[in-house]
């Protein structure tokens, strides 16, 4: 047998070959490391060969078996239940590869017309082939049963940060091979390779045993799936050429890179070729043999003029699907449409309303993008509320909203199409941040108690069993600190099939701070990690801190500060559920730029997980640096509350001279210029102000009360 690559390859997880794909739309080489890949494989499992020449046996037997009368009576449409798996990446920054039910239709359609050879452009196949040129008799519908037999339009989408170069690790939630043909769809494939590609699939006898069936199927990328959106006409034959290869096709080149070799695909009407990666002349395709066109038309080539299968190959596609090797036989039986509510047996149903908001952290004010992500069906009819936004209201299918007050605000979702409706709502997807410091002073955060923490927010973006919590047992000088067990990274069974390909990414922020008065910025915490790993190679897990000064919105291009590999670890080598002792807690210090002496500044502290990753603790964050309008906002000696604060028209400043006669109360714009000043003395504990009397409007102010042993300033807002 001959064996032809994939497209590209099958089993990428092992060898990291694979990088992004192509230019959005562009008709750029499609590449494939197919013989490298293969050998790889071979070489790690040589009993592969074995497989392969079984299969090809019985495929050969079945296809001589039917050769007699084949065209006049296997006309029979074979009906094969189809889902979608659309992987999100909401670390990217933009959804664009969470593609539009229509993307995915568009994809559909296309698919179906050229299995059909009802495709237009089958007007443009020169060289003779038109007479070749096959019906295939094979038609693709979208399930409307899942596998627990819910209602569904076959569209799976999931967030993960696996989306982007994904590998086959990234198949998650695979339906039933035996049942379904599964199609993920990708922000981008591969690792570390200097070529690009666009979708890759598994042969049949390739997948056989159960870590098999866990990858079978299709990975593509979402500007090569259908026509429109992120895709278009010219990149739109991709699964078309998958799914050629998922049903036993090779290359029409056969073996070895495209465009080095003549090659054969083992089917008798697809001529010796060498494959293209552009669109020749006719003139130009008669490289193999100068007295014979070759086929560049094909499906299976690289063209990118593609308009074909030959009969030759329709016939080794349809024995493929009476083959039982990796399920392709139930596929398109009765029962299994039955099963999977295709082919008559479909379901109809509302759909299952879902969203999310393309941003996490903003100020108040800015704009928040929301995003409708509902599933089981499509829906036709949006009506969204938002608590404290505006608008307050929109029946956009994704609508942007704008909110005043800061904190977390409460938005439902109702979706609906024909068939019914459903609602969501949510009270965490964003946060707005305050326009004011939300601690006192710089930033001295000991993690005491869960008040604290909760000041502090987290994001778990993969929402897995890793997270951030509030560890009351443990702390840096004493009990109490900031912990995530990141031992929990890794625990789906796909996590097996790449060992240290997946790095998941938690992240821990900052209430706001303002640090426009703070010259000489620095940064400090304490930490503890051991690794699972014994040799420091293995540790590749790290920790980042980024700074923002748009509450979040936007962080720092690079780490203002990073902690790599064996500089993380303080405790050596631990198990899981490890508890810090005293001595191995380190602190970490490091500067932060004068660009961050502004407010609406946030750090988020951001851990990307290792193949050995353990738990992490942070605890004694602090922020200390200088003051150039010469106010020390540490300074504690006697006090002074603020009633209310923030405050409107009023407000009650209770002092405490800690000790002196006398003193100065001052109220200060955010320049540090002082817009009223008066004496005070220490029989005065409480004094009454009338913020319009004193011409203080809606702003954040500094308060501070100076006397002979000290001085102390807090912020005001007035609203």
């Amino acid at each position: 047998m001959t064996m032809k690559s994939l497209r590209p390859f099958s089993q990428v997880i092992l060898f990291g070959t694979l990088l992004s794909a192509p230019v959005l739309h562009a008709q750029a080489p499609e590449q494939c490391a197919t013989d490298v890949v293969r050998q790889k494989m071979i070489e790690q499992n040589p009993d592969l060969l074995r497989q392969e020449a079984e299969y090809e046996h019985g495929l050969q037997a079945l296809l001589q078996a039917k050769a007699s009368n084949r065209d006049a009576s296997d006309t029979t449409t074979y009906i094969i239940p189809i889902v979608f798996h659309i992987l999100y990446d909401p670390s990217t920054g933009s959804d664009a590869h969470n593609i539009s039910d229509a993307q995915i239709y568009s994809a559909m359609n296309i698919l179906n017309q050229d299995y059909a050879k009802l495709n237009p452009d089958t007007t443009q196949i020169c060289c003779g082939f038109l007479s070749r040129a096959a019906n295939v008799h094979v038609q693709f519908q979208l399930a409307t049963k899942d596998p627990f037999g819910n209602c569904t339009n076959g569209i799976d989408r999931i967030t993960t940060q696996r989306s982007t170069l994904a590998q086959n690790y990234s198949k998650l939630h695979p339906w039933f091979r035996d049942h379904y043909l599964n199609v993920w769809v990708a922000n981008s494939i591969g690792s570390v390779a200097d070529f690009g590609v666009s979708g890759y699939a598994m042969f049949p006898p390739d997948v056989q045993d159960d870590n098999g069936a866990l990858i079978d199927g299709i990975m593509m990328l979402n500007t090569y799936c259908g026509d429109i959106g992120t895709s278009g006409p010219g990149s739109s034959r991709t699964l078309t050429h998958e799914i050629g290869h998922y049903l036993n096709l090779q290359h029409v080149w056969g073996n070895g890179p495209v465009a080095t070799s003549c090659g054969d695909d083992g089917v008798a009407d697809t001529p010796i070729t060498k494959g293209y990666q552009f669109c020749p002349t006719p003139a130009q395709s008669m490289v193999c043999n100068p007295d014979s066109f070759e086929n560049y038309q094909n499906y299976m080539d690289y063209s990118f003029c593609e308009h074909m299968f030959t009969k030759g190959q329709r016939d080794r596609m349809r024995a493929t699907l009476e083959s039982p090797v990796s399920g392709r036989n139930r596929l398109w039986q009765d029962l299994n449409h039955q099963y999977t509510g295709t082919a008559g047996y479909e379901l109809t149903c509302g759909p299952q309303a879902d969203f999310y908001a393309l941003d996490n952290f903003v100020c108040q004010g800015i704009p928040v993008r929301f995003k409708d992500n509902s599933k089981r069906a499509t829906p036709t009819a949006w009506a969204w509320t938002f608590e404290g936004g505006n608008p307050a209201t929109s029946t956009d299918q994704d609508p942007i909203v704008s909110f005043d007050e800061p904190g977390e605000h409460a938005v439902t979702l109702t979706v609906g199409n024909d068939q019914g409706s459903s609602s969501t709502t949510k009270h965490s997807a964003f946060l707005v941040g305050a326009d004011y410091s939300q601690v006192d002073g710089l930033l001295s955060e000991p993690f005491n108690n869960n008040n604290d923490f909760q000041r502090w927010s987290s994001l778990n973006i993969e929402g897995n069993s890793s997270y951030w919590y509030w560890n009351q047992q443990v702390g840096h000088d004493a009990p109490g600190s900031a912990m995530l067990n990141a031992s929990n990274t890794y625990n789906l069974i796909q996590d097996g099939l790449a060992p240290n390909e997946f790095h998941d990414k938690d992240i821990l922020a900052t209430p706001m701070l303002d640090l426009r008065f703070v010259q000489n910025i620095t940064v400090s915490f304490w930490y503890a990690y051991s690794s699972q790993a014994g040799n420091p190679s293995q540790i590749t897990e790290k920790l980042n801190v980024y700074a923002s000064t748009s509450c979040g919105k936007n962080w720092s291009s690079s780490p203002n500060f990073s902690l790599t590999g064996a500089n993380l670890v303080t405790a050596g080598v631990q198990s899981p559920g490890y508890v810090p002792l005293a001595n191995e807690w380190r602190q970490a210090t490091f500067n932060l730029s004068s660009l961050y002496a502004k407010n609406n500044v946030r750090l988020k502290f951001e851990y990307s997980s290792g193949l050995y990753s353990n738990d992490l603790f942070i605890d004694d964050v602090n922020i200390t640096g200088s003051n150039p309008v010469g106010i020390d906002e540490l300074a504690q000696s006697g006090g002074m509350s603020l009633m209310p604060n923030p405050a409107s028209n009023s407000l009650t400043v209770a002092l405490d001279l800690a000790g002196a006669t006398t003193g100065t109360l001052s109220f200060l714009d955010m320049t540090g210029r002082t817009i009223y000043s008066q004496a005070v003395n220490a029989k005065e504990e409480q004094l009454q102000f009338d913020l319009d009397k004193m011409g203080i409007t809606s702003g954040v102010y500094l308060v501070c009360l100076k006397h002979t042993n000290g001085q102390r300033v807090e912020r005001l807002v007035v609203r």
